[in-house]
């Protein structure tokens, strides 16, 4: 079941749904105590450390620019270039 995730009520309706090029469409939820629409949270995708490095080795060492590595691994570029500080400093 469903609660608001901003006062934990259960007094939740459906109001409607939110496109999305990432999850696609989610269902939309009104609170009746607190008034806010939400969205049911859903975790962001955790990367693992060889894909990663796979990442920023085409990026440093292939000669991928982060604009291109972003769209080819459909990826922000900020989380391409955090990578790469995180493995420079190793």
């Amino acid at each position: 079941m469903v609660s608001c995730r901003y006062c934990n009520s259960g007094k939740i309706v459906k109001a409607g749904f939110v496109k999305s090029d990432k999850y696609g469409n989610r269902q939309r939820y009104l609170c009746k105590d607190c008034g806010r629409k939400f969205v049911e949270y859903i975790k962001s995708p955790r990367y693992s450390d060889a894909f990663k490095k796979h990442v920023v080795k085409c990026v440093v060492t292939e000669g991928l620019g982060i604009r291109q590595a972003s769209r080819v691994f459909k990826l922000n570029m900020n989380t391409i270039l955090d990578w790469i500080k995180k493995f420079k400093k190793n």
